[in-house]
């Protein structure tokens, strides 16, 4: 049963982060497009979007919390491994599990945080897009914090386990 429950685990994360992977390619190609769209019209139609550069904006965020994600996934945010390298085995896993728990609350604060940032701009709307609520756009903080926190538990289980 165990075994059937984590090759289950392993096909959904697999599946999160095939999805994950093509919403941030959505989300690079959108704002290529936008920015791209917003530079022809100024320079050859002589008449700026007046939304474009606040849409960008909120796509580069998105970008940015959802491809860290996709970055804590693959291991590819920064580290100390020069240091950790240098250290015995079992100081090396020591301090790869302290590191991880730190990393673990602080993405734990971005959650609670993040939600709580989202909750007290849901009836505030942005300036040029008025259909757009500015809890959509930082809902992108506490959702991805939230997968970040997946992540590191389940690394941080990896550590503990070996």
């Amino acid at each position: 049963m165990s075994g059937a429950r984590t090759a289950w685990l392993s096909r959904v994360s697999e599946w999160l982060v095939r999805a994950l992977e093509a919403y941030t390619a959505v989300l690079m190609l959108m704002l290529a497009v936008i920015v791209l769209l917003g530079v022809w019209f100024r320079y050859v139609v002589q008449r700026a979007l007046p939304w474009y550069d606040e849409f960008a904006e909120f796509l580069l965020v998105w970008l940015t919390f959802y491809g860290s994600a996709l970055a804590a996934h693959r291991g590819a945010h920064i580290g100390f491994e020069t240091l950790t390298d240098s250290l015995p085995p079992a100081a090396r896993r020591a301090a790869a599990i302290f590191a991880e728990g730190v990393v673990l609350f602080v993405l734990i604060a971005l959650w609670r945080y993040g939600w709580t940032l989202a909750q007290a701009a849901s009836f505030d709307t942005a300036l040029s897009i008025r259909a757009v609520r500015l809890s959509w756009i930082y809902s992108a903080i506490p959702l991805s914090a939230g997968l970040m926190v997946l992540i590191e538990l389940r690394r941080l289980a990896a550590l503990v386990r070996r």
